[in-house]
């Protein structure tokens, strides 16, 4: 039998357009690099958990996506099913991004290719209406206190989160307040808060910054952009890299410039950002990073900061990554097989950042 990974990589080439021009991150220093630390076929407990959230996720993207043709979501549910089987009938490792992919597979088959489209649009007006306050606060605050109240932005936006039935739930629950994670965030210190180490890097360094994003609404509009902004403000140049397909309720490459725009209205400066857009070859809410856009390898070769926004890309996969550049990992941890992972708990803040180790450096230069 083939292994697990080679039997979704094929079966999803077969059903979609999935490029097989991907490259590998150029930045990437870990040998052998494990995308996903969590194999999920030597931890049965987290593989149960995870096709249950799965199989739950399938069925909330037909409700959300207004799919109530009993063919169509049968379609959906027998080729996610199919791809299943593959997966466990096969040999080696497997984990959450193989999952996704036969998620992937049944929303094809469904012909239901972006499920929250309404959802994340209603967020991006309302997370626009509350960016002139957001931004103002930023602004009132003492110099040494904006990055924590910028990176608590970031943490509050990133509640804005479709991917279990849960966080449907609480979203539907708080009636879509956009402003609704900033209850959620904790009080410093957090789990990992390495604010003042960045701090102090961030102004030795002019080189460009690549920010690796994650969800629409509140998590690009308050989080991504007050981020961008105060590097803009420090003379760096800031790159956005978004999904080039529809995963969840994050934000695409193609959204981007539209939001941009929009953002210009309250702050001319974040126009400086429409330059900088980049797609990230990728159509789910976790990064394999030996599969990455040409695009995207080549905005980080001259990059000095890579960020990570959001729970999927920094902690469910490539937390224990190796870069030879710093890297900014920043995120809510909002799921208990992930806060297990990482060691942390639920609702936990993450901003950990890191620097390369010197030889690493040398061999980039």
């Amino acid at each position: 039998m083939q292994p697990a990974s080679w039997l979704v990589a094929f079966l999803i080439r077969a059903m979609t357009n999935q490029s097989e021009d991907n490259v590998r991150l150029p930045r990437l220093t870990s040998n052998p690099y494990v995308r996903c630390d969590r194999d999920l076929r030597a931890h049965p407990a987290s593989q149960v958990y995870w096709l249950n959230v799965f199989r739950e996720s399938l069925r909330t993207h037909f409700e959300c996506g207004g799919l109530t043709d009993p063919d169509r979501m049968g379609a959906g549910v027998a080729a996610m099913e199919s791809v299943l089987e593959a997966i466990l009938d096969g040999e080696g490792r497997f984990d959450t991004i193989d999952l996704d992919l036969a998620r992937q597979a049944g929303l094809h088959a469904a012909e239901l290719p972006d499920a929250y489209a309404d959802l994340k649009s209603a967020a991006n007006d309302a997370a626009f209406d509350a960016l002139p306050e957001v931004l103002h606060r930023l602004d009132a605050a003492p110099a040494d206190q904006r990055w924590a109240l910028v990176f608590r932005e970031m943490l509050a936006g990133n509640w804005f989160d479709m991917g279990t039935v849960e966080l449907v739930e609480a979203w539907r629950a708080a009636g879509g307040d956009v402003l609704q994670g900033h209850e959620r965030v904790p009080e410093r210190p957090w789990r990992w808060d390495d604010v003042e180490a960045f701090v102090e890097a961030v102004v030795l360094d002019d080189s460009p910054v690549v920010m690796l994003l994650d969800n629409a609404g509140p998590d690009t509009i308050f989080g991504v952009f007050s981020f961008a902004r105060e590097l803009l403000r420090l003379g760096r140049e800031v790159r956005l890299a978004a999904n080039d397909g529809p995963a969840l309720n994050d934000v695409q490459v193609h959204d981007l410039r539209e939001l941009i725009a929009r953002a210009a209205q309250v702050d001319v400066i974040f126009g400086e950002l429409e330059q900088g857009i980049v797609n990230t070859g990728s159509s789910m809410p976790l990064l394999d990073l030996s599969n990455i856009s040409v695009a995207l390898a080549n905005a980080t070769q001259d990059a000095g900061l890579l960020v990570f926004c959001g729970m999927g890309r920094g902690l469910e996969s490539n937390w224990t990554a190796s870069f030879d550049l710093p890297v900014l990992r920043v995120a809510s941890v909002k799921n208990p097989d992930v806060a297990d992972l990482i060691g942390a708990n639920l609702g936990d803040g993450v901003v950990r950042f890191e620097m390369p180790a010197p030889s690493t450096i040398d061999h980039h230069d």
